[in-house]
Formats: structure tokens, C-alpha cells, sequence
């Protein structure tokens, strides 16, 4: 199997009146008329009722009766940064009421994902009366049900009820569920992450006095965190809670101590947050025990928040070593695949389990296919999922569900478990599936050009314009801007290992410096003086003072050359 060809579609649509030229470009590319622009680039935005979400007056009840009768409190999270974010925020705001409250996250490696009845014993044990999930527990309908005498259990999720076999979903009969993606939920907005549910439970208890005012303010950024980490869309109620979070983030210790060791400067984008606060947040629970990270977003101590910042610097490398490892590793496992397979599924009992995700979502966006990547561990193998547009990836693993020990996840990511001995049958269900939702539509990996510029147009002004876009990320990608018939000028590579590589393009406009991250061959195909068209997204970079533009390359390709591509940059 070869990587999936790379198309350019650029956008055809005039520009929208009333803005920059460019700006304009990329909104109307993007769909946008008057009305929807302003309402995508107003920052006053508000937010939704949380009472409009079922199950939140049941919740908020459930909480206040055991508030009132001093019950200790659980907040069962979840491993990854969208889990553990969502833990630490419920965990301080109840705190703030002062609730006796104890903070669990299972074990990846040991317990694996979701609500286990092993760990509601033991919490009762403890002395636990009440306990809350976050982003996870909708379809822990056995467990919920056999759970310890006397236990309240309040349920805040986010994925979606799984259906076995088209069979109809299974709720867990907890005392409070909420979901935004309940069958018949009327809530207006369903792409909240974990934390963003959570985010809404703060509001309500807020609201019903059952914990402090401006809890739900001391929540945001741990909310936006959790959302842009969890790859959620960063549109309607989403870019509120980023729009909001993003400039009260570093109020939290830990946080603010994370920042500094990644080198992060003020204020933050959701850029920042995305590559370098998420993927330092999500190596504890990948590499160790999230339990770390949890820690470090509860803690207030100065001391305390650099020493575990420190340690999560630490595993942050571990896991870029691994996954580099195990994605090369991948890679040749995937070169034996035929060019006609409608999915990647692989597995290898050397991968760690924490890692797989990462090198699945790689594999997905080189080989435009759902990827399907197992840790094949002897006693439950392991895996991750991730999709591509126009493939509804939970639906896939329903259809294989009969081989699945466990599975669950969103449209596009998924994680599940499986006896190693049926992965053989596993691979042929889901490709079997994906073929299905295909429809035989040819991979091919599309970079959808925003809008062309020229080198002159590479201003700090339209930066800052395009700034106006912010938050970006998943659902609203930066710009994606193309310069066409650019000279190489030169190469040079930069990094502890010469990893990445920088570039200098010009044109008898100006000249632009763009940037390749984990990419250090690219410039074998960029001799000085080759003509290339090249497509990338701006970054304002501000240096004592000065403003410099720099570009993140996205592809290149020899000009006026569509056929024939170079190396994809990203």
C-alpha cells in the first residue's frame, strides 16, 4: 500500500463584502454568508441553558441531597486529557463547596477505559456514597446496575450509546444521566467534549446554589483545555467555552507552570493548547498513571506544580520516542497491505497500549483510511481507531461488535478491546464495514485551499485578521492559504536532531521564511532554486518587540505540475 494522493481543491467562491480581501476568501470558502460570518466572529456569543440539557435537574438533585447529608463524593474520570480535565474541574468546584471529595482515574494499563465495578467497590469501601462519572459511563448498564448498595451514581458523557448489531442503545440506569447525544436529546449544541459537559453541570449547580459563585468562571479554562485537547469541533458552544478559557488558563498553578516548561508565551492560542499543553497533559495517562497529571491541574503550590510539570516534560518525550518507534514500525506493516484495502488494521504485542491512538490517527490521515491499531497483549489486546470523512467509525465497530470484548467512542475516534486470538476475525469485520460506509469512494487526501495570496500578502495585518477566526482547531481549521510559483531559496534544518526543517520562499512580491515540523528529507526535494507551489497556514511570531510572519507548511508540489506531488510536509 502506497500513501493516498493528495488533491488541491481550491475554493471558487468571490470573496465576502465587508471584510479584508483574504478574510473574506476564507469565509466565503468556508460557506459563510453576512449573517453566519458575524455570528462565527462575534465574541460576545452566550452560553445555553444548562437546564436544557435531560438529566440535569436529576443531577444537580442527586448532588445537592448528598451535599446536604455530607456524603463523600467520587469523581470518576477518564485517562486521557478530556477525563482527567473534566475530573480535576468537578473535583475543585465541589471542593469549593466544600465537599469531601476523592478524585479516581483508572488505569490504562491495569483497568483500561470506562465505569468498573471492581473500582465502585472499592470506592465504597472508602466510604463513598455519591459517585460522578465524567466522559464516560453511558453504556455501563451492568455495571451501574449491580453497583454497591446505597450508591448514587450521577453520569456525565459525551460519546455516543453504543448499539450492538443495529440493536437499540442501552442507557445505564443511573440516577442522572447526561449526554448531549442521547436519542431525542433537544439540547441546541451535542459537540461538548467530557469537560464541556462537566462545564455545564458546574454551571447549573452554580446557578441552583449548590456550590459557590464564579465557580463555573474558576472552571473555564480546565473546560476549553479538555475541549480543544479531545480534538472536539471548535464551533457554537465550543468556541465560547475556548473563547473564555483560553484567557483564564494560566490562573490555574499547574497549568500556568506546564506553559513555561513547554515554552509557551501569552496569551495562548488554541494552537498552544492543541500541540503543546493537550499532548504533555495526555502523556501521563499514555506513558504512566494519569494520575500525575490530575495532581498537577489540582495543585495550588508553586513548588509542587514545577516538579510535576517537570515529570510530565519527561514522559511527553517518552511518548514522542515511542510513537516514532511503533508509527515506523506501523509503517512497514502497512506497505505489505493492498492498495485496495478499505482500512489499515494492524497489531503488534511491542506496541504500547497508550500510544496506539496516536499512531492510528497518524496512519489515517497518510492513507486517507480508517486505521485500526492493536497492542495484541496475550491477555486482552488493546486498540484505537481513528476515521476519515464520510466513515462513522462507532458504527463500524458495532458491526464487529460480536468480536469485541469492550468498545465505545465518537464518530471519528474509537477505542475497543478484544481477545488477541479473534483479531484475525476483527480485521475482516471492520474492513468489511468500512467498505460498506465507503460506498467505493477512492481514498485521496484533500487540502482545501482557503484562499491564494502572494508573497506581499504575507503580513503581520493579515495575521491579524485572520486572527479574527480564532479559536481554530478541529471544525474550524486555521486558514489554509497557497503561493503559487515560488523560487526555493533556501533550506536549513533546525531541532535537537535536525528534525525539522525551514524553508525560504520568494517571488518577486517578497520573500516568506515557512516551517516543516518532523520532516527532515523534505529537503532533499528542495534544491535552491526550484520553482514549487506551496500551501501552509500564517503565524504571527512577536520577538522583542517585532512582528515576523512565518508560515506552517502544509504540501508542496513542483509548480503548475498537478499530477506529479513532492512529499507531503504534513
Amino acid at each position: 500500500m502506497k500513501p493516498a494522493p493528495r488533491r488541491w481543491q481550491p475554493a471558487g467562491a468571490p470573496a465576502l463584502p465587508g471584510f479584508h480581501p483574504v478574510l473574506g476568501r476564507v469565509l466565503a470558502a468556508r460557506g459563510h454568508d453576512a449573517r453566519s460570518a458575524a455570528m462565527l466572529l462575534d465574541t460576545r456569543a452566550a452560553f445555553h441553558d444548562p437546564f436544557a440539557l435531560d438529566g440535569m435537574e436529576a443531577a444537580v438533585s442527586t448532588l445537592r441531597s448528598a451535599l446536604d447529608e455530607r456524603q463523600r463524593i467520587a469523581v470518576y474520570g477518564d485517562y486521557d486529557a478530556d477525563g482527567v480535565t473534566a475530573c480535576a474541574m468537578l473535583t475543585r468546584a465541589l471542593r469549593r463547596a466544600g465537599a469531601d471529595v476523592l478524585p479516581h482515574i483508572p488505569n490504562r494499563m491495569t483497568e483500561g477505559y470506562g465505569l468498573h465495578g471492581a473500582a465502585l467497590d472499592e470506592l465504597a469501601r472508602a466510604g463513598v456514597g455519591c459517585v460522578i462519572t465524567v466522559d464516560c459511563g453511558t453504556s455501563s448498564v451492568d455495571v451501574v446496575k449491580n453497583r454497591p448498595a446505597g450508591m448514587r451514581i450521577v453520569i456525565t458523557d459525551h460519546h455516543l450509546p453504543l448499539a450492538p448489531q443495529g440493536t437499540a442503545p442501552r442507557l445505564a440506569p443511573a440516577d442522572a444521566l447526561i449526554n448531549p447525544k442521547l436519542p431525542g436529546s433537544t439540547y441546541p449544541f451535542d459537540g461538548l467534549a467530557g469537560a464541556g459537559v462537566v462545564f455545564k453541570l458546574v454551571q447549573a449547580l452554580e446557578e441552583a446554589s449548590v456550590i459557590p459563585r464564579g465557580s463555573a468562571a474558576a472552571s473555564a479554562g480546565l473546560a476549553a483545555l479538555g475541549t480543544i485537547a479531545d480534538m472536539m469541533p471548535l464551533a457554537g458552544e465550543n468556541r465560547v467555552i475556548v473563547q473564555q478559557g483560553l484567557a483564564s488558563l494560566v490562573e490555574l498553578t499547574g497549568l500556568s507552570a506546564l506553559c513555561s516548561g513547554a515554552g509557551l508565551s501569552l496569551p495562548l492560542r488554541a494552537s498552544d493548547v492543541a500541540f503543546g499543553l493537550g499532548p504533555r497533559i495526555n502523556a501521563a495517562g499514555r506513558m504512566e498513571d494519569a494520575r500525575l497529571a490530575l495532581e498537577l491541574c489540582l495543585t495550588d503550590d508553586d513548588e509542587a506544580a514545577a516538579t510535576l510539570a517537570s515529570q510530565l516534560e519527561l514522559q511527553n518525550r517518552r511518548r514522542q520516542q515511542a510513537v516514532s518507534e511503533a508509527l515506523a514500525q506501523a509503517e512497514a506493516q502497512a506497505a505489505e497491505l493492498d492498495q485496495d484495502a478499505p482500512a489499515i488494521v494492524l497489531g503488534d504485542p511491542g506496541w504500547p497500549m497508550g500510544i496506539v491512538g496516536l499512531v492510528a490517527g497518524r496512519l489515517a490521515e497518510r492513507y486517507a483510511r480508517p486505521a485500526f491499531v492493536v497492542c495484541l497483549d496475550p491477555s486482552e489486546a488493546k486498540g484505537s481507531a481513528r476515521s476519515v470523512p464520510g466513515v462513522h467509525i462507532v458504527r463500524v465497530l458495532d458491526a464487529a461488535a460480536g468480536a469485541l470484548r469492550r468498545y465505545g467512542g465518537h464518530v471519528a475516534a474509537a477505542g475497543f478491546s478484544l481477545e488477541a486470538g479473534r483479531f484475525a476475525e476483527f480485521r475482516d469485520l471492520v474492513s468489511a464495514a468500512v467498505a460498506a460506509e465507503m460506498h467505493g469512494a477512492q481514498p485521496v487526501r484533500v487540502f482545501a485551499i482557503d484562499s491564494d495570496i502572494t508573497a506581499a500578502d504575507a503580513t503581520p495585518q493579515l495575521c491579524r485578521e485572520l486572527a479574527l477566526l480564532e479559536p481554530c482547531g478541529q471544525g474550524n481549521h486555521a486558514p489554509l492559504l497557497a503561493l503559487r510559483e515560488v523560487r526555493v531559496l533556501g533550506t536549513s534544518t533546525f531541532g535537537a536532531d535536525g528534525q525539522h526543517i525551514r524553508v525560504v520562499l520568494g517571488s518577486e512580491g517578497g520573500i516568506l521564511e515557512a516551517t516543516a515540523f518532523h520532516k527532515p528529507k523534505l529537503a532533499a526535494h528542495l534544491p535552491r532554486g526550484r520553482v514549487v507551489d506551496a500551501c501552509f497556514s500564517l503565524e504571527l511570531d512577536s520577538w522583542q518587540g517585532q512582528d515576523r510572519v512565518r508560515a506552517r507548511l502544509r504540501d508542496l508540489r513542483p509548480a503548475q505540475a498537478e499530477p506529479v506531488r513532492l512529499a507531503a510536509v504534513s
